[in-house]
């Protein structure tokens, strides 16, 4: 997807799915996989540092969610936390304290993260790509799912200038030869470079978080 496309998809969500507004969001400028963004725990964001870390995964284990380390070690990764994100999240975070209020002792996001159920309840993973995939099919791109937004996140950063070694940290790949393999048709396309990247293609998503 492209970064108007990003943008348009983001303001549908906001509308129609807006359970899936942060978690798309993580998806495409972050390009975190599934996992890694069910994951996310609010002891992992540092609006002080303005830093991500990067280091739980949430998977499917029969009807279970189960907390796991990254895949890899190269998974394990402290990411920038640009404006935008920050304002996704403090979004977030609003809306959770308004929910831990409101269901008092009933709320069970002991384990602090980032995305869950009003109650606190953490999501199922398949859920959110059932949802996703039924938004996408709304959205009118029923070939994208939440994992092409993976891609299309490094197909955006390879066009602003970014090279392999600054995309293999990024993406938490183990060697920069898969980020080359998986990637390499977008290495034609070179663009301007700049330090702020991100703030720059989501600004067109800033009003969803103001």
């Amino acid at each position: 997807m492209t970064e108007d496309e990003i943008s348009e998809l983001l303001h549908f969500m906001s509308k129609n799915y807006p359970r899936l507004l942060g978690i798309t969001f993580m998806g495409a400028y972050y390009g975190l996989r599934r996992s890694e963004i069910l994951g996310l725990k609010w002891s992992a964001v540092d609006f002080d540092k303005k830093t991500l870390s990067i280091k739980h995964t949430v998977v499917r284990v029969k009807t279970v969610n189960a907390e796991d380390e990254t895949k890899t070690v190269a998974g394990k990764r402290v990411l920038n936390l640009f404006d935008t994100a920050e304002s996704c999240l403090r979004m977030i975070e609003k809306e959770q304290l308004e929910n831990k209020e409101f269901f008092q002792s009933a709320y069970q996001n002991h384990d602090g993260y980032v995305f869950t159920w009003e109650d606190g309840r953490a999501y199922d993973p398949n859920y959110i790509s059932r949802t996703f995939k039924k938004a996408m099919h709304s959205f009118g791109i029923p070939e994208i799912t939440l994992h092409n937004l993976r891609h299309s996140c490094a197909s955006m950063l390879i066009n602003k200038g970014w090279d392999i070694k600054k995309l293999q940290y990024w993406l938490g790949h183990t060697d920069a030869q898969t980020t080359l393999n998986i990637y390499s048709h977008f290495i034609r396309q070179r663009l301007n470079e700049s330090e702020n990247d991100l703030s720059q293609i989501s600004l067109a998503a800033a009003d969803l978080f103001a």
